[in-house]
């Protein structure tokens, strides 16, 4: 119901008017036009499409190479991760940190929104998490410093975030949570415990000179923690 186009029909010979013949004929004429041309839109579309699902693929396997491609190697340990987008790209991030003096930070944050604009501000998550660990003294500081950087940025959008600092020697995890779900731990037990809700701040990339806190927790053999 929505017009594209004109035709416009003139004679050469004034004498002969056009007949109710001929405006049949020309609608005929114009619905084969009219049914080429959408064909030709429909096809550049198509075409416009197949690049931008070209360019997602690429920019897919881009994010993808952000995340670990293998887990921490931890006395007494083991690891599992799984991630599943639900478009090409997103705002989901997840990550193994190795730290110097021998213990493994584990993250896993969601940037609010989805789509590409989500996307490029993980991966500069990314970046900015191992420069804060590597300039933090102690987990919450480290996160501190994190938020910090991510206002500076002023990209309008926020972060939530956990990360759990496992010390394999002692068997004590560290727990700071900026505004995600907390983790869910199964003891020997059975009883399931969600730890740090008192501590939880504000995800990150909302207010500047934010405090974290950080909580402890001991985990023995045959204990599991999860991180979602």
């Amino acid at each position: 119901g929505n017009a594209f186009g004109v035709l416009q029909i003139d004679t050469l010979d004034q004498r002969h008017r056009f007949q109710k013949e001929d405006l049949e004929v020309l609608g005929a004429i114009a619905t084969q036009a009219a049914i080429a041309i959408d064909n030709a839109r429909l096809h550049e579309q198509a075409l416009k499409q197949r690049d931008i699902e070209r360019d997602l693929e690429l920019a897919h396997e881009v994010q993808r190479g952000f995340l670990p491609d293998s887990r921490p190697k931890l006395p007494g340990y083991q690891f599992y991760d799984f991630y599943a987008p639900a478009a090409y790209v997103g705002g989901d991030y997840y990550d193994y940190v190795p730290l110097p003096d021998g213990r493994v930070a584990v993250l896993v944050a969601d940037v609010v929104g989805h789509g590409v604009a989500a996307a490029l501000m993980m991966a500069k998550l990314s970046s900015e998490v191992r420069i804060s660990l590597a300039s933090g003294a102690k987990p919450s500081e480290a996160v501190t410093q994190l938020n910090d950087r991510l206002c500076r940025a002023q990209t309008d959008r926020f972060v939530t975030f956990v990360m759990v600092v496992i010390d394999a020697t002692s068997g004590q995890v560290t727990v700071v949570n900026a505004g995600h779900m907390c983790p869910i731990v199964r003891r020997k037990s059975g009883e399931i415990e969600e730890p740090g809700h008192k501590e939880v701040g504000l995800p990150l990339g909302i207010a500047e000179g934010l405090q974290y806190e950080q909580m402890n927790i001991q985990l023995v053999p045959s204990e599991n923690m999860v991180l979602y």
